[in-house]
């Protein structure tokens, strides 16, 4: 009786994990999409609409690629919970579990991060375009467009070292 309990227990909290792995899944994928209609949108206005002043484009585009940055971290915090998810799932029934890792790949260097890698190349570039744009075409400011260069690397840099030199929660404590 209680071996069935915790069975059952464990079988709706494996279909719950499975549930919510979907959805992130799903929330992953509509990223790109987003990042695109956003950024595109952003550039058609700072591009093609008359009667904006330059320093108006200049943040649309400064806007765009900075909403680019947010989305990559974004993507990779959605992968890193997705992997979570993936994880009890495995522990559920390991011999039933598909680690995405076939016996005879066909691509070899594409692994499990690589789609979310291609992804955020993709953003990153559209975010390097976005901001190189605005420094280019429509700076606003009587001084040099270098102290924007300058600006925009040096958050550029804080935002990588962020992102990707944070310790993990568990080797803090």
């Amino acid at each position: 009786m209680m071996h069935e309990q915790e069975f059952e227990r464990k079988r709706v909290c494996y279909e719950q994990n499975s549930e919510q792995a979907r959805s992130l899944n799903a929330q992953m994928n509509h990223v790109p999409v987003l990042a695109m209609t956003l950024t595109g949108g952003l550039w058609f206005a700072a591009g093609a609409m008359e009667n904006i002043n330059a320093a108006i484009r200049f943040c649309l585009l400064m806007f765009a690629g900075g909403c680019n940055l947010a989305l990559i971290a974004s993507v990779l915090r959605i992968r890193q919970i997705f992997d979570s998810y993936l994880e009890k799932m495995e522990e559920f029934h390991p011999e039933s579990y598909a680690d995405g890792k076939p016996r005879k790949r066909k691509v070899p260097y594409l692994t499990e991060y690589s789609v979310i890698g291609i992804y955020c190349s993709l953003m990153g570039v559209g975010s390097l375009l976005s901001f190189g744009g605005a420094l280019a075409f429509y700076w606003p400011f009587d001084g040099g467009v270098w102290i924007g260069i300058l600006c925009t690397l040096m958050t550029i840099g804080a935002w990588l070292f962020v992102l990707f030199n944070c310790k993990k929660e568990k080797e803090r404590s």
